[in-house]
């Protein structure tokens, strides 16, 4: 990969990962139609996978796990909806990252308002919590929901211009930084796949724990009547669930 201006560092495609990605981030690639966007956020998830952390003495990686709303033949675990994006980034402490895809549909300005949109949004403090990283996709990041362009969450733009070229805006670095010769991914997808993305799973969610089921189904819409309780029933479960939530993460002054 040929990389534009010419610098000290010696492996500025190396350099520009670190930078954008050692800390819980969120990445945006944008450009026009089949320029190959999704195949380069592939390619900078296997690379991140291999690519030593600079500040972990351990040696661990950047990433040692990925994930994508894009179906890449059981190579990464393919996420479709919130739920299941927040179970799989607080599943374990290591560091994950996530590529998003299609964002221009589930995350249009038009429609900041919408449910899907506010949780989404909502979502990104938590990728912070969880140590992960983010990278979205979209033919145009100037019309995702403003909040994706935030310098609080966003650490860089790369603009794909053509299948073997990039080129990389961000805050963190002092000027552009131009990718030519971009190799392909070697995760495979299928380029005409939609990746699709949503509140809840589809179908009915099932817990083994029946007092859970309950709390869900009435925390999704059912009325005590469809769930053939007593509001005092309800009422305790509820106060239980809250009550162990909140335990789990109790603090005691010393004082």
């Amino acid at each position: 990969m040929t990389v534009h201006p010419t610098t000290k560092i010696q492996n500025k495609w190396h350099y520009v990962l670190h930078t954008l990605f050692e800390k819980p981030s969120v990445v945006l690639i944008g450009g026009h139609w089949k320029t190959g966007k999704t195949d380069f956020a592939l390619l900078i998830a296997e690379t991140m996978l291999k690519l030593p952390s600079w500040f972990d003495p351990e040696g661990k990686t950047l990433v040692t796990e990925a994930a994508s709303n894009i179906d890449t033949f059981g190579t990464y675990p393919m996420i479709t909806d919130l739920i299941s994006l927040r179970q799989w980034l607080y599943g374990s402490s290591k560091r994950k990252l996530f590529i998003f895809d299609e964002a221009n549909v589930h995350l249009p300005s038009r429609r900041a308002m919408s449910g899907k949109n506010v949780a989404i949004v909502q979502l990104l403090a938590e990728i912070s919590k969880a140590h992960a990283r983010m990278i979205v996709i979209g033919q145009n990041p100037m019309s995702f929901d403003k909040e994706f362009l935030s310098d609080t969450w966003c650490r860089g733009i790369f603009i794909k211009e053509t299948l073997k070229k990039a080129q990389l805006i961000s805050h963190l670095v002092n000027h552009p930084y131009v990718f030519e010769n971009i190799p392909p991914t070697s995760i495979k997808f299928d380029p005409y796949a939609v990746a699709p993305f949503s509140e809840r799973p589809e179908g009915k969610v099932f817990f083994k724990d029946t007092d859970k089921q309950v709390l869900w189904d009435w925390s999704h819409g059912k009325s005590i009547n469809d769930l053939n309780i007593h509001a005092m029933q309800l009422n305790r479960l509820v106060r239980k669930y809250v009550r162990e939530n909140l335990e789990t993460d109790i603090h005691f002054s010393q004082s």
